[in-house]
């Protein structure tokens, strides 16, 4: 089973989904996780490219997003477009473990077929964990 993780060392799940700059996937089919490649990402949190891009109707909703962002709250407006780069980027791997992620896009990565869980710690305990909910 492939699993991608978001992670600032390499060791422990502790990156919120928002501001992954990269995504360990790892490779369960015994007891311990295999590292077994890396998908950088432009996070789903940056804003500085987003807002050269926007239309002036949008610019309201996207200010509140990010003020929702920066306070890590857990629910906040969605980008699909954005989700869906992230998601294809990640190719087969169906399940994603994060520190902390929002509702919206939590849900719309879940219809996506990409399964999250949301939990902190060492990545070696966490993901035979996850394995045993799947």
């Amino acid at each position: 089973m492939l699993m991608a993780v978001t992670t600032s060392d390499g060791i422990h799940v502790d990156t919120h989904f928002g501001r992954a700059e990269r995504f360990l996937l790892f490779e369960l089919s015994g007891e311990a996780p295999r590292l077994v490649g890396e998908v950088a990402a432009d996070p789903y949190c940056n804003w500085s490219s987003t807002l050269q891009d926007l239309a002036p109707e949008q610019f309201a909703e996207t200010v509140k997003a990010m003020q929702e962002c920066a306070d890590d709250r857990p629910a906040h407006s969605m980008m699909p477009e954005k989700l869906a780069s992230i998601a294809k980027a990640l190719g087969g791997c169906r399940v994603i473990v994060t520190a902390m992620i929002g509702e919206s896009p939590e849900a719309e990565l879940e219809r996506l077929g990409i399964a999250v869980y949301s939990a902190s710690g060492p990545i070696s305990t966490l993901l035979p964990e996850v394995a045993k909910i799947l």
